[in-house]
């Protein structure tokens, strides 16, 4: 009984951190690309102007906006070293838009990419 008690209590506490892990990152969307970030990493302004900047960029390909992301977040108001990970996701059956994701912790890149494309699919209609 202590076991079982002690399994839903582990199981438990392991889907809250999961949850946990994917409320904390926001989302934001463009005509092309989907971007993913933690909270702290940057307000919700500095991540429509960098879409907003992307768009203006119209599609690249994955070697283009690893190279422009890192050169332009200063600029853009976002830490740059605080970016442990960056994944671009291209466009396809599950994603309708490229999706970026920006990590400052790279133990969340499961979530973060479920996230990104759980809701790439959800808006696919818009």
């Amino acid at each position: 009984m202590k076991a079982r008690l002690t399994s839903c209590v582990l199981a438990c506490l392991f889907v809250a951190a999961s949850a946990w892990a994917a409320s904390n990152l926001n989302l934001s969307k463009s005509n092309f690309y989907r971007l993913t970030y933690s909270g702290d990493l940057a307000s919700p302004a500095q991540a429509k102007a960098m879409l907003a900047e992307l768009d203006r960029m119209g599609p690249a390909d994955e070697s283009k906006l690893k190279q422009w992301l890192p050169a332009n977040f200063k600029r853009l108001g976002i830490a740059g070293d605080r970016v442990r990970k960056l994944i671009v996701l291209p466009r396809g059956r599950e994603m309708k838009e490229i999706g970026i994701i920006l990590l400052t912790r790279p133990e969340d890149e499961a979530a973060a990419i479920a996230v990104t494309v759980k809701s790439g699919k959800s808006n696919s209609s818009e």
